[in-house]
């Protein structure tokens, strides 16, 4: 199911938050989407999310995070979209995140999140595990998102 740059620029093109400015895809984000990434680290996890996906060190969707979270204790770092309808689907995945010392954070569009690593899929959650081959732009990320002030429980 692999796509052509052609498909996946056709499919971006045809996102409807393809044209939006960083500010206007805030308007759709979801309250309890926090800790929001700035506009700077949501470009820099997507050129994370693009080198990961070449070596295989990334996982998306809902089921396979909290797996490689939980079951297989993999250490990386979680993007969720901030978009996501009903958000009852990833809500208790940074509960499960903090119990794992896993750094996490929002980013505003779920398209956005899957055209990161050229999916035609809108995801609503990625883990980015550590690899070698990225390593210094891994921990800029890593040391970005960790910073990012929690939300008060």
């Amino acid at each position: 199911m692999d796509e052509t740059n052609e498909e996946v620029e056709v499919l971006i093109a045809d996102n409807p938050f393809a044209n939006m400015t960083f500010d206007e895809k805030l308007n759709y984000v979801s309250v309890i989407a926090k800790p929001m990434a700035s506009e700077k680290l949501t470009k820099r996890l997507g050129k994370l999310m693009k080198k990961a996906k070449r070596v295989r060190m990334i996982s998306c969707g809902v089921k396979d995070v909290v797996k490689q979270i939980v079951k297989k204790n993999s250490p990386g770092i979680l993007v969720i979209a901030g978009d996501v309808s009903p958000i009852d689907t990833v809500t208790h995945i940074p509960l499960i995140c903090e119990s794992h010392n896993i750094p996490y954070c929002y980013v505003p569009s779920r398209f956005d999140l899957g055209s990161s690593f050229s999916s035609n899929l809108n995801s609503l959650c990625v883990f980015i595990k550590p690899h070698e081959e990225y390593e210094a732009l891994y921990s800029k990320c890593h040391d970005a998102v960790d910073s990012l002030p929690l939300p008060i429980h």
